[in-house]
């Protein structure tokens, strides 16, 4: 049985970039890149790579994608038997068009199998949950399985990442049965009804968190770094000097340090620091996951974190 566990999603993401000024309702010729995304899939990755013991329970559909997307896991060392296969379903796929300056033109995103992680996957896969020492929940979760994961197993330590304002609202009546919660200034605003303009309302932040039940909160705060706060710390985290290739992953590798953190006993400022590192690493590459990441390499950066 993994030590972690990561409840989430799965996508494929398409990407078209054209050499020239995009035409309109013509064929542009340029390049097209597929790769495996969905920041469920990324944390996965990311903590397969840190070294970690990692299983993802998730949902795809019986096409060729998809399975790749598994297989791909597989090979890196993730425990896929929770990933189910959806018949006659398509694999959530996020198809973009760039334009010449490499700014989203347009885009279509389908989603629809993460829909079918419900509550009755939870059950048939309990007995491999309940042995985790950490359970990841993504998101982009339906509301209803969400809720379901936070009160069967309540007894576990469990991580929550909004992933997005409009979707942290799916937590919303469950939040203080999560040991562990990411969000940023945004998600952290809808979550507590709180403005956050200054470091004072992000303490008041913080604080509703821990009043609710949570035990870490880590809000992270774009270039600005990440505020932590336990019962006990609080503080923030700067960055670094770090060359940016693309910030796209970066929250999602500090989501894994942070399920790295929780399996190990590690404290909330030293996850923190950890987090700060993976994100660095990752913000180093054009890709949502560095292959290079490893826990090698986060050690050594941060020492300067």
């Amino acid at each position: 049985m993994a030590d972690i566990t990561v409840i989430g999603g799965i996508n494929i993401d398409i990407e078209g970039r054209p050499f020239e000024t995009l035409r309109r309702e013509d064929s542009n010729p340029g390049k097209i890149a597929l790769s495996y995304g969905g920041v469920g899939r990324n944390i996965t990755e990311n903590v397969v790579r840190m070294g970690g013991s990692v299983a993802m329970l998730s949902a795809i559909g019986d096409d060729h994608m998809g399975a790749g997307a598994k297989a791909h896991l597989e090979e890196l060392g993730v425990d896929v038997s929770m990933i189910e296969t959806r018949r006659n379903r398509t694999s959530a796929i996020y198809l973009s068009i760039l334009n010449d300056k490499n700014d989203m033109e347009l885009a279509i995103s389908d989603m629809d199998v993460v829909k079918y992680i419900l509550p009755d996957i939870l059950d048939r896969n309990a007995r491999a949950l309940t042995a985790a020492k950490v359970i990841a929940i993504d998101g982009n979760l339906e509301r209803e399985t969400i809720e379901y994961a936070a009160k069967k197993f309540s007894g576990i330590p469990m991580f929550f990442d909004p992933v997005s304002t409009p979707k942290a609202v799916r937590a919303a009546d469950v939040i203080g049965s999560f040991t562990c919660v990411k969000p940023n200034i945004m998600e952290a605003e809808t979550l507590s009804g709180i403005r956050i303009e200054s470091e004072a309302d992000l303490k008041r932040a913080g604080q509703w968190f821990i009043a609710k039940g949570v035990r870490k909160v880590f809000i992270t705060l774009n270039k600005d770094g990440v505020y932590y706060k336990d019962k006990d710390e609080e503080g923030f985290i700067r960055p670094g000097k770090v060359i940016v290739n693309s910030a796209t992953g970066a929250g999602d590798s500090f989501s894994a340090a942070i399920l790295m953190g929780m399996a190990s006993g590690m404290g909330t400022k030293d996850i923190a620091r950890y987090g700060m590192a993976a994100a660095q690493i990752t913000m180093e590459s054009s890709h949502a996951v560095n292959q290079y990441m490893c826990k090698e390499e986060i050690e050594r950066r941060i020492k300067n974190v």
